[in-house]
């Protein structure tokens, strides 16, 4: 047997929903890293032996890490103008 809610209840549930999602997307969205953060250092130092021991450049590492991960990043390389 369903038990109905009231109007009232009904409004009240939403409401709390409202609040769970406002606080939810009031979390801090940005991840802060730098050289500092746990687990940085070990990371570049093994990109910079990964480029080391493949001859490539770090640039590469980095774009096969993403596409081996599917990160979804897109790297794009840059063209460069010339200074005329």
């Amino acid at each position: 047997m369903k038990i109905r809610r009231t109007k009232e209840e009904r409004i009240a549930a939403l409401e709390a929903q409202i609040q769970k999602l406002k606080q939810a997307s009031s979390a801090p969205k940005e991840i802060k890293l730098g050289k500092e953060s746990n687990g940085i250092a070990a990371a570049v130092s093994a990109i910079e032996e990964a480029a080391k021991l493949n001859n490539v450049s770090v640039g590469e590492v980095i774009k096969a890490v993403s596409r081996i991960k599917r990160t979804g990043l897109k790297i794009e390389n840059s063209v460069r103008k010339s200074g005329e």
